[in-house]
């Protein structure tokens, strides 16, 4: 399947780089949609491996994918909104979960991981490195946020590039994304460590310019998570010290009085910091007039707009669910999340306690462990049901560990 899986790459860039909007003749093609469709019939049509094929099906994150679309459909006559569902929800989880479909099916060896890699996350760095550009060349922000009390104390915020349509926080997770990409690759080849001493400065002066509280919280699950796996603890914290010290030289008061609200309510963004807090709670609430079935995929705005006072989506991964699916969907969205994990720790294991000496495979599955566990958190701060990270995140999970199963050096060993 080399024809899906080059079209899968392709895709890949023109969703991530948004080419629809950039060029207008790829954007009156639908050009996205029609990738879809394509690969959706490659998949269909296209030679499979019987083999691999069985080993996706006998997957649990599979099962338990399969499982989640059933019961959206299952429930759909149940829930508060069903035509919201069918008009703009399953649209968008179904753009969202395709990115597991083609993953699973046509990432099938360790070169075409290595290419889709490569791909992907030099769409995300070109993400984060033109609003930058953009900034030190032009003065661009792009967004701004209040502080304090009436709203009229204003700061400007780094937001994505003009075609990039992603708030400050949306450009905080694609910053969170790259850097464990880059560090961890950093070890497998100059080239990689050359690029990265460039990129990763630069991500965390892009980060800063967000001024996303939950991005500074989600550096830090990295930086631990690298700590963590390190063998060099003491470098590792010199240099975290190193870099906090001058990111503190870059930053003006309004950044840092906004990080200081994290943690201090002597603060004049600490105002939307408890609002976030007492928001949560509101959409906990607005999850219990609803709590079996939910209002309807897609319907979290709608929910929040009708019984919790703001027309605004949850901004919280997990009540966001639980308000859309209900507490049912919860479970499931959970156990989604925990068989992807289970994944990655069976991938690491297979890599270190086995005779398999792939540095990149190590590199790239502690890489995924790190930005994995960084979004968990992240999530806590941000939605993302029908967001394509979850269900590449699986796909990913899957693809890594039936390439390292089919390795000469694997031999069936138990784990």
């Amino acid at each position: 399947m080399i024809f899906g899986f080059y079209t899968y790459l392709f895709f890949t860039m023109s969703w991530f780089l948004h080419l629809s909007d950039r060029y207008p003749v790829l954007g009156s093609m639908r050009i996205d949609m029609v990738l879809i469709l394509v690969l959706i019939l490659a998949i269909f049509f296209g030679k499979k491996d019987v083999r691999l094929v069985k080993e996706i099906k006998s997957s649990k994150t599979h099962k338990t994918i399969i499982l989640l679309l059933g019961y959206i459909i299952v429930t759909l006559p149940l829930v508060k909104w069903p035509g919201s569902v069918i008009h703009t929800g399953l649209e968008n989880l179904l753009k969202a979960i395709v990115f597991y479909y083609f993953t699973i099916y046509f990432i099938t060896d360790n070169r075409k991981f290595k290419l889709f890699i490569i791909i992907f996350v030099g769409c995300q760095t070109v993400r984060v490195v033109e609003p930058v550009y953009l900034h030190l060349t032009q003065g661009y922000w792009g967004s701004f946020a209040s502080m304090g009390t009436g709203g009229w104390d204003l700061m400007d915020r780094l937001s994505g590039a003009p075609h990039d349509v992603v708030n400050p926080n949306g450009l905080a997770f694609i910053i969170l994304t790259i850097i464990p990409f880059y560090y961890y690759l950093s070890q497998t080849s100059s080239i990689y460590r050359l690029v990265s001493i460039i990129v990763i400065p630069l991500s965390i002066y892009a980060l800063m310019l967000t001024a996303s509280r939950s991005g500074i919280l989600g550096l830090c699950v990295i930086f631990l998570s690298v700590l963590y796996k390190s063998n060099n603890k003491l470098i590792i914290i010199i240099l975290i010290f190193i870099g906090g010290l001058i990111s503190l030289n870059f930053m003006n008061a309004n950044q840092i009085d906004r990080y200081e609200s994290i943690f201090s309510s002597n603060t004049k963004n600490a105002g939307t910091s408890e609002g976030r807090i007492e928001g949560i709670k509101k959409d906990f609430l607005v999850a219990l007039r609803k709590p079996f079935f939910g209002h309807g995929l897609g319907t979290s705005r709608e929910a929040n707009a009708n019984f919790g006072g703001e027309d605004k989506p949850s901004h919280n991964l997990y009540t966001e669910v639980a308000q859309e699916l209900g507490f049912v969907g919860l479970f499931i969205f959970i156990a989604l999340i925990k068989s992807i994990i289970f994944n990655f720790r069976k991938s690491m294991l297979i890599v270190e306690n086995l005779s398999i000496k792939n540095e990149y495979l190590k590199s790239i599955g502690l890489s995924l462990q790190t930005w994995f566990y960084m979004n968990i958190l992240f999530s806590f701060a941000s939605y993302g049901l029908s967001s394509y990270e979850w269900y590449l995140f699986a796909g990913m999970s899957i693809a890594l560990n039936n390439i390292l199963i089919d390795m000469p050096e694997y031999n069936g060993q138990a784990i």
